[in-house]
């Protein structure tokens, strides 16, 4: 539903005073400042003299129309007439005063101006003197307020109806992750699965142009249990404890390193792991510079150090042995602080009970976008549920059914 709010046209004048002043009256924006500047004498515009207006505070009013009534000598007069809004010249005129009215005049005002809509927050006016004389008596400006209008955006979550938005302008909710679905934003068409993304994605303000059902928009992400790594060899890794669902992060400082959760576009959660002879060296990605994941007896270091290394099925765990004692690396243990969770050595029993896992950090995921997550990837939709009489669909959720018609689609009450 759209609200129109009408505002009629108001005028503000501006009287020349002297060389330096005008006198405002009529109705304009509270913001409103006039400044006035000629070269010549009041209102008197000879060759080569500038005459300038400028109304600054605006506040994005429209104008509708800018007159400026002048006079000329006898038998004599022309100029050079400007108008720039936000700087921006849009109208100009350049003649004499018997080209503009037909007739020279020095005892009656004439107008010439512009006419139009125009939105702008600052209004310069500008008149050159190119032969005696021009005589400016004062300006005219017709304006309006910006028309408001306000619309519905309903937003839809798959079938689910999250909320109904009103206005000229809306705050879009961020949506939390679904599953292997990554929120992205909103979308003015549905997707149901798809490669292309066709049309503007819209996150944060969204300014409607009619009432509009924006649709939740996610992208496929790989589950983490796909990336784990199976078979070791050389590569860049992201060495995580899948139980807390954290990974290591950083470089060592003052004998841990971070503990983050698992992101994996992060780069600060990637390390060069490199094996040889069954030990490895783990290393903070290149683009970090010389920064290793190493030790000093059982106190993280950057150093280059030889890891052991356990490896069943999908469990990975590096570790290294003080005397018969057995220190892990891992993720996710209380500091000293006793607040924050950092990655250390820990002391274990029984390394085979390691619930780490090295995951791959580079990954081509699939390009694969859509609006209805719920339905989980490569669905196919046949014409079961589609009503052959009407050429619908029909989608109920709570009180209301998205119905879907020759391709449109609109809420209905049950």
């Amino acid at each position: 539903m759209k609200i129109l709010l009408f505002i009629l046209s108001a005028m503000m004048t501006f009287t020349v005073e002297t060389k330096s002043t005008v006198k405002a009256s009529g109705s304009w924006p509270y913001s409103m400042s006039a400044t006035y500047q000629n070269t010549g004498t009041k209102g008197n515009v000879t060759d080569k003299d500038t005459a300038t207006l400028t109304v600054s505070g605006l506040d994005g009013i429209v104008i509708e129309k800018v007159n400026v009534y002048l006079k000329s000598n006898k038998n004599s007069g022309a100029g050079i007439l400007t108008m720039e809004a936000d700087g921006m010249q849009f109208y100009s005129a350049n003649g004499t005063y018997k080209g503009w009215f037909g007739v020279y005049d020095n005892t009656n005002s004439h107008a010439i101006g512009w006419s139009g809509e125009r939105t702008l927050n600052e209004l310069m006016i500008q008149v050159i003197g190119t032969t005696n004389s021009l005589h400016i008596e004062k300006y005219e400006i017709t304006w309006r307020q910006q028309t408001s209008t306000a619309y519905d955006v309903t937003l839809m979550n798959g079938t689910e109806l999250v909320e109904t938005l009103h206005g000229e302008k809306v705050v879009l909710p961020s949506l939390p992750d679904s599953a292997n679905w990554v929120f992205v934003g909103w979308s003015e068409v549905e997707y149901y699965e798809t490669e292309n993304i066709e049309t503007y994605i819209y996150t944060d303000e969204y300014k409607p142009k009619r009432d509009v059902i924006l649709w939740a928009v996610y992208r496929y992400q790989t589950p983490l249990e796909d990336r784990i790594v199976t078979e070791l060899q050389d590569g860049l890794y992201i060495y995580a404890d899948m139980h807390s669902g954290t990974a290591m992060s950083g470089a060592v400082a003052k004998g841990v390193a971070g503990t983050e959760v698992i992101d994996v576009t992060n780069t600060m959660q990637w390390y060069e792991v490199s094996i040889q002879n069954g030990l490895a060296t783990i290393r903070l990605s290149h683009v970090y510079g010389e920064s290793y994941i190493g030790y000093n007896g059982t106190a993280l270091a950057n150093v280059a150090s030889q890891w052991h290394i356990y490896h069943n099925g999908q469990y990975t765990a590096f570790y290294t042995t003080v005397g018969a004692d057995i220190y892990m690396l891992k993720p996710y243990k209380l500091a000293s602080d006793n607040e924050t969770f950092v990655t250390k050595l820990m002391l274990v029993n029984d390394i085979s009970q390691a619930q780490t896992a090295l995951l791959y950090a580079e990954w081509e995921e699939p390009n694969i976008y859509t609006c209805h997550p719920e339905y989980g990837m490569d669905v196919e939709f046949t014409n079961e549920g589609m009503k052959e009489l009407t050429n619908e669909w029909t989608i109920p959720f709570g009180n209301y059914e998205l119905v879907i018609h020759n391709g449109k689609k609109y809420l209905r009450l049950k």
